[in-house]
């Protein structure tokens, strides 16, 4: 640590910061201990409760001591340092707090501490506010052990957001820190992240941690059903809990896939990106959950798989946090923190909560103590004499089997079968589709994991893979979504349902294949590795989505009368199938536009530009890209954002350019971040959008004032008469030679002797303009005498001749003004794609009325 005095630091804020991450750990350490102890002791329960509040009021401490150093530029600090500057647009102050490692995890506090205050309140009275708020309090000791920033011998623990840089390893060595005196008053931060700087960045993260933390309750009431041995009741209550979450969650993934598609270039809403599938499979997993738990609300039945669910989706939540925050995703992944040096700490987190969910299940009090100390011994092994990834495997493995045997052998099992013809069967085989769906995710994503536990050298996965994998799996879920609804509690009459289902499948099927024949089989697709069989699944999911609409549609007319308040399940399944069907003809049928037609290309610049996907345009030029003519006109600096604006054409009747409409991508240029970022246009009609992004382009904004009668640096070219060398705007062709003198006169005169380079020069409109530089010798002296060709900006200096092998050599140089502003662009059309946002609204809808249905119905029973 650097113990030097900077006078113009403002300690206070630093000192009270870690005051207040103090009070925050030990509050929730308390609280954990004194909710244990009230398990044996109803008195230590209002310590608790105390406790628990004291550590809110320090994380709200945490958090306004961070806002009031970002609001005032208190670029001593490392954190305020690290994510803002003083050129940054206030709108992004939000975006400045949770872009780091600490400011997430304290983002992920808050929200637990606001879910906790409302269950402790709604569970004052009743038998499961200690078990609850135990699980709660003990996940609060871990969250805030992340800001603490200490070391336990040589361990790290926590990442401290109130380090001073001259503390930090990474900024102690600038220049004004290595000698005492003020801390520079024109000290400036790094800067937002330039692909943050959106009002995406404001509400994704805070909707998407808020998904994560409502997950905690389905999994603390599961753990506290294991350790009360009550593993019915607390259903009841969890249920408006779990379709809370999730809403909350799904919105929050959604937002992530709008903000991919209009901001971050991804050219796409969904990559298959590590870090949006860490989010969507707890979201899988959750939904398998609440499915189970109406099963268990209607029926009795399904307990132990809800049990799993439940608690399944918060473990996956922690290893979605393991794995965006330890740097084992590497570059696999676009979206994850940098290590911070927490990788033990964030698998022990992970690790704890496993661990107490299988001791837990465990009935027997000798197998129980077994398995503690068995655990124990491992651990303790582990850190002595190391093998840490063998011993871990060893843990978890025993402890699947562990688990598996105390569910045969400790917990209550189901009477009597499901019918084939039930409800809750269809319902059950749903929720495993789910489930199965969600491992998959898991393994694909963890690929990485993988390789760094066994030394292997798999390839991440491509997005074809994940597509051709989930394809089976969408369909079984329409199929599923659009019949089970049809379907009785217990039994139904098989005739009655099918003949129900009919008339959806039926419509489904027809209309299904009235689209998907001439988008599929009638025309050919871009992608030259799509087969029949991706063909043919296609179809089958677009039918199927198809059934799932009109099925639930159905539902909701005929049986429910219309009913909104009853119907929120049928609406929400209509939107998920809307979902999928969007994202299917979206992607499917994507139309790349801008393909490169010309001679000059792309490698060209250096880069490696696919000229199927990219086309180059020239400031004023205006080219063909499929139904469009589109013109480059021009840019403009606006900040640190660059716009360039594209015009976009159509030919009318008469084949003659109407303009059709204006789309400005622009580049985010952040010098300070040492990088910059594009950021797309969209162009949005009702049954497709044309979508621009900029891949390449000229930021130098001085090229717009170049002189307009200065030449660039000259080039010289060999070659032959009939040669032609290429100007930005020409083909100059080298015709003829003549000379005014032959080899003879020469030779026997004291002549001057003058060889003409007879050019022509073609411009793009197939306009000629003449050229005839000279190469003059006298007296054995060469002396070249150029021509300029003031129509094309182009001046040629004719300077050598070489007699061994008849080629001759030429000087070209430019007018500056030649050298033209261009744009390396990518443009895609997605056709139907606000299928898929539409359905997004209406999954929303449909899911927040069940949820409201799921509390009204809660209070009522209450």
């Amino acid at each position: 640590m650097n113990n030097v005095q900077y006078i113009s630091e403002r300690l206070w804020a630093g000192n009270l910061g870690n005051a207040f991450v103090v009070l925050s750990f030990v509050g929730a350490l308390l609280s954990f201990f004194a909710y244990y102890l009230s398990s044996k002791n109803n008195s230590f329960i209002k310590l608790a409760r105390i406790a628990f509040n004291i550590h809110g009021f320090a994380v709200i401490g945490i958090i306004g001591t961070m806002f009031w150093m970002l609001l005032n530029h208190y670029f001593e600090y490392q954190y305020v340092y690290q994510h803002s500057n003083t050129s940054m647009d206030m709108k992004y102050i939000l975006s400045c707090f949770w872009e780091g490692q600490e400011g997430s995890f304290l983002l992920w506090t808050f929200w637990n501490i606001v879910l906790g205050v409302i269950l402790k309140r709604q569970l004052k009275t009743g038998e499961w506010e200690i078990p609850v708020m135990t699980v709660f309090a003990l996940v609060q000791v871990f969250l805030a052990s992340m800001l603490l920033g200490v070391y336990l011998f040589d361990y790290k623990i926590g990442s401290n957001p109130f380090l001073l840089l001259r503390d930090h390893v990474d900024f102690s060595n600038l220049p004004f820190l290595q000698k005492a005196g003020m801390v520079p008053a024109k000290l400036d931060g790094k800067g937002l992240n330039p692909l943050l700087m959106n009002y995406w960045m404001t509400i994704h993260p805070p909707t998407l941690f808020l998904g994560f933390a409502s997950t905690l309750v389905p999994f603390a009431f599961a753990i506290g059903a294991l350790w009360n041995k009550k593993h019915t009741e607390w259903q009841k209550i969890a249920l408006p809990w779990t379709y809370f979450c999730i809403l909350i969650l799904g919105i929050g993934i959604l937002m992530g896939g709008a903000w991919a598609y209009e901001a971050l270039s991804f050219g796409g809403f969904w990559a298959w990106d590590p870090v949006e599938n860490s989010s969507l499979v707890p979201w899988l997993v959750i939904v398998a959950a609440g499915h189970t738990m109406i099963i268990n609300k209607n029926k009795g039945g399904s307990l132990f798989t809800t049990h799993f669910l439940a608690i399944g989706s918060f473990l996956l939540v922690l290893y979605s946090t393991f794995l965006t925050r330890s740097g084992v995703l590497g570059n696999a992944s676009v979206h994850a923190f940098t290590d911070l040096g927490m990788t033990g700490q964030l698998v022990l987190y992970v690790l704890t909560f496993i661990f107490i969910t299988v001791m837990l299940l465990i009935n027997d009090k000798l197998f129980r103590v077994s398995y503690i100390m068995a655990s124990l011994l491992i651990l303790f092994f582990g850190l002595l004499y190391g093998y840490k990834r063998a011993l871990l495997m060893i843990w978890l493995g025993s402890s699947g089997m562990i688990t598996f045997i105390a569910y045969y052998k400790y917990f209550p099992k189901e009477k009597d079968e499901e019918e084939l013809y039930s409800r809750e069967f269809w319902m059950f085989l749903g929720s495993l589709v789910f489930l199965l769906s969600g491992l998959i995710i898991t393994y694909f994503t963890s690929i990485p994991v993988i390789n760094k536990l066994f030394g292997t050298q798999f390839a991440p996965p491509k997005v074809a893979t994940y597509n051709n994998w989930m394809m089976p799996f969408a369909i079984l879920i329409m199929l599923l979504i659009g019949a089970a609804q049809f379907l009785k509690y217990k039994k139904t009459e098989p005739k009655k349902f099918f003949k129900r289902i009919s008339y959806s499948f039926i419509l489904s099927l027809l209309f299904g294949l009235a689209c998907s024949i001439p988008l599929y089989f009638l025309t050919k697709s871009e992608n030259k590795s799509v087969d029949t069989w991706d063909l043919v699944g296609y179809s089958a999911l677009l039918v199927t989505g198809l059934f799932a609409v009109f099925a639930n549609l159905d539902y909701f007319l005929m049986i429910l009368k219309g009913k909104i308040s009853k119907s929120g399940a049928a609406i929400a399944h209509i939107g998920f199938a809307m979902v999928l069907i969007g994202a299917l003809i979206s992607t499917s049928k994507k139309v790349t536009l801008a393909k490169n037609m010309v001679d000059k290309k792309l490698a060209a610049l250096g880069k490696d530009f696919d000229d199927r996907e990219s086309i180059l345009l020239t400031q004023g030029d205006t080219l063909q890209m499929g139904p469009y003519l589109v013109s480059y006109r021009g840019k403009k600096r606006e900040g640190i954002n660059i716009y360039y604006t594209v015009d976009y054409y159509k030919l009318d009747k008469n084949k003659k350019p109407e303009f059709d409409f204006t789309l400005v991508p622009l580049i985010q240029n952040n010098p300070r971040m040492g990088q910059s970022s594009a950021e797309p246009d969209t162009k949005h009609f009702l049954d497709r959008d044309v979508y621009t992004h900029i891949t390449a382009a000229d930021m130098n904004m001085d090229t717009i004032t170049k002189k307009k009668n200065a030449f660039g640096e000259a080039k010289n070219y060999v070659g032959h008469v009939g040669d032609t060398i290429f100007s930005s705007n020409a083909l100059i062709i080298i015709d003829s030679l003549r000379s005014n003198l032959t080899k003879t006169q020469y030779e026997k005169n004291d002549s001057v002797l003058e060889v003409t380079a007879v050019l022509r020069c073609v411009n793009t409109q197939a306009q000629s303009f003449m050229a005839y530089p000279k190469f003059i010798i006298k007296k054995n002296v060469v002396i070249p005498e150029e021509d300029v060709v003031d129509e094309l900006g182009i001046k040629l200096v004719f300077w050598k001749i070489n007699p061994d092998d008849g080629t001759i050599e030429i000087t070209m140089s430019e007018k500056l003004s030649n050298n033209k502003d261009f744009i390396v662009m990518k443009a895609f059309v997605f056709p139907y794609i606000n299928v898929l946002w539409l359905g997004c609204l209406i999954m929303a809808f449909g899911t927040g009325i069940a949820v409201i249905e799921r509390i009204r119905k809660f209070k009522v029973q209450s």
